[in-house]
């Protein structure tokens, strides 16, 4: 077997179990040159014979997309699970990394999964739901952009007795079974690591503070700086979302900012990037620390140490949390944390 027959059995396989389902787009291809080890020529030439074979459909400066009509009736609704994947960044590869966790699971107990992509529009996400409903699935996995916005959906899916777990971040006054990652431990185990190397002035930034995982991530850095009989600086904490890199830029030239923890590893490397085009060096001015482990991060200019999320093993316990709901209904209100992994690159260093 040539190995661009691998690209095409892979991505064929997907669009059989309606992983990927019609129009929707496709992972980019360096993307799944990585997962599956083959190089980007191969892919290239894979995705041109699934063209010529008209199964998918190329648009110049967008990417791949899957060809046809949809027909989810033609499989078994009661072993259909829909994955809800409301997020605008679709094709992300920690996502990808989720839903082959999921897939590893429902595959052993005889389960096919649909992922849809209702964007970060609540009421697009309600449509999604009814979709699939009427189709008769088994339940919901559910990745809401923003928790609080979607709780409305959550309680129609409980009135309606229809199974659902949340993933990676929830409501707080919404209870749900939910599956996510040690966001505090994670947090407090980076900082800890910048204080080790001697940082006493250590900022943090956020991108999306409403979300229950940043707070978590915020949580851990203050007490791993309590812990170190460090105080908050109030000065020192960038929560907004759009960064004030005046105000940033200045803190760490005046040295008020040794070291930052960065909630996420995007936004770690958008500092890394603004930094680096006004002539600060990276770590030798600061020290940047991120969250996620990202496939971007270890490509970086600067490779970004971070805080390792082991996406699939999220996704894994996310597909089987929804089956043990399915068998008991009963089952709710269960919280499951997976643990994480300090990654050390070179965007962290001790303080001089």
């Amino acid at each position: 077997m040539h190995k661009y027959d691998v690209v095409k059995n892979y991505i064929l396989s997907k669009i059989k179990s309606e992983e990927y389902l019609p129009d929707q787009r496709l992972p980019k291809d360096d993307e799944i040159s990585e997962l599956l080890g083959v190089s980007t020529i191969t892919v290239r030439k894979a995705m041109g014979e699934l063209v010529n074979e008209n199964i998918i459909y190329r648009v110049r400066g967008r990417g791949s997309f899957v060809k046809g009509k949809p027909s989810i009736r033609n499989s078994s609704s009661q072993n259909l699970v829909t994955f809800l994947l409301s997020t605008n960044d679709a094709n992300d590869s920690s996502y990808i990394r989720i839903i082959i966790g999921i897939r590893r699971y429902l595959s052993q107990v005889g389960y096919s999964l649909i992922v849809e992509n209702p964007g970060e529009d609540p009421a697009r996400e309600r449509q999604a739901i009814d979709k699939y409903l009427d189709s008769g699935v088994a339940g919901y996995i559910i990745y809401p952009s923003n928790p609080e916005l979607s709780v409305e959906n959550f309680r129609y899916l409980k009135d309606k007795n229809i199974p659902f777990v949340t993933m990676d971040r929830y409501a707080k006054y919404f209870p749900t079974n939910t599956v996510v990652c040690n966001n505090h431990d994670g947090a407090f185990s980076a900082v800890e690591h910048l204080i080790s190397l001697g940082h006493k002035k250590i900022g943090f930034i956020s991108e999306k503070f409403y979300l229950s995982s940043e707070k978590e991530r915020f949580e851990g850095y203050t007490d791993a700086l309590h812990y170190a009989s460090l105080e908050v600086d109030d000065e020192l904490l960038f929560l907004e979302p759009k960064v004030d890199y005046d105000r940033l830029i200045k803190a760490v030239k005046t040295r008020k900012i040794t070291a930052l923890f960065c909630v996420n590893d995007r936004r770690g490397l958008e500092v890394i990037n603004a930094f680096t085009e006004r002539g600060i060096r990276i770590p030798q001015d600061v020290s940047i620390m991120g969250f996620d482990d990202y496939e971007a991060s270890k490509l970086s200019p600067v490779p970004l140490s971070t805080v390792k999320q082991h996406f699939e093993e999220v996704g894994y316990w996310a597909a089987k949390m929804l089956l043990k709901t399915i068998e008991n209904p009963n089952l709710q209100f269960s919280k499951m944390m997976i643990g994480c992994q300090l990654v050390i690159r070179k965007s962290t260093a001790p303080l001089v």
